[in-house]
Order: structure tokens, then C-alpha cells, then sequence
């Protein structure tokens, strides 16, 4: 099988190179035996490609509040972007020093082979949402 992701990453790299960031996915929470939930978060290091939203981007997404940091991010696998009426998804990226949620899937390529995903930097804290 091809790999696009990395043919794509190495012509582009040149001008725009990948960077470090942990992946942040929810797998889940723990029942305490006070009957809160204490989420499960497994964190997953992997290269990531970023740039600024296209004005196609900022149209598919135009629901979303545009005074927010907000970034493409290129990322290998089948990312999903966060879905506020099931409470689910919204898996976070930390890059240049901050946590990124996932707001929206933009382009998914292949099987979940790569994917392309509109990110807004988070001013505190935030945990993954369950799986949907």
C-alpha cells in the first residue's frame, strides 16, 4: 500500500515541516467508589503537519466562533472532530505549548489512513469527550 501521508509530508516538509505533538484520545472513564468518573485519556506522540485555515476551511466550519486560534492540522488516522449534541469526540492535539480540540474533521483520506482536522486552541484545560 502507498503511504500518501508521508509522499505528501516530504514534498511539503520542505516549506512547512512536521512537528512533535501528543494526540490526545479518551478511552473511556473510571467509576470511583464515590460514584464519580475520573476519565481515561491514553496520550500517543506522533508528527503533525499545521497551517492556517484556507478560506474553503473557514466556510465548511462556518458555524464555529472565527475569533477563536484556530489551525489545519494534517495528522496520520482517522481523527474525529467533536460532536457537542452526543457529547462525544473532540480528541485533543498538544502542540506549541497548548491544548488543541479537535472542532471539526475537514478531509479523511484512504481507511482513517491520514486525516485533515480544524483545531481551536484551548485557554484551559480540557479532557477528550467518549468516543461516539
Amino acid at each position: 500500500m502507498i503511504n500518501l501521508f508521508a509522499i505528501a509530508g516530504a514534498a511539503t516538509g520542505v516549506v512547512n515541516p512536521q512537528i512533535e505533538a501528543v494526540l490526545k484520545v479518551s478511552d473511556g472513564v473510571t467509576h470511583n467508589p464515590d460514584f464519580s468518573t475520573t476519565p481515561r485519556i491514553i496520550e500517543l506522540a506522533m508528527q503533525i503537519e499545521v497551517q492556517a485555515l484556507s478560506s474553503s476551511d473557514l466556510q465548511q466550519i462556518q458555524s464555529v466562533n472565527q475569533s477563536s486560534d484556530m489551525r489545519a492540522v494534517y495528522i496520520i488516522g482517522g481523527i474525529k472532530g467533536l460532536n457537542r449534541p452526543l457529547q462525544c469526540g473532540g480528541d485533543i492535539i498538544n502542540f506549541y505549548g497548548s491544548d488543541w480540540l479537535v472542532t471539526q474533521s475537514l478531509e479523511e483520506w484512504g481507511m482513517g489512513e491520514w486525516s485533515k482536522v480544524a483545531v481551536t486552541r484551548q485557554t484551559t484545560p480540557t479532557q477528550p469527550r467518549p468516543l461516539c
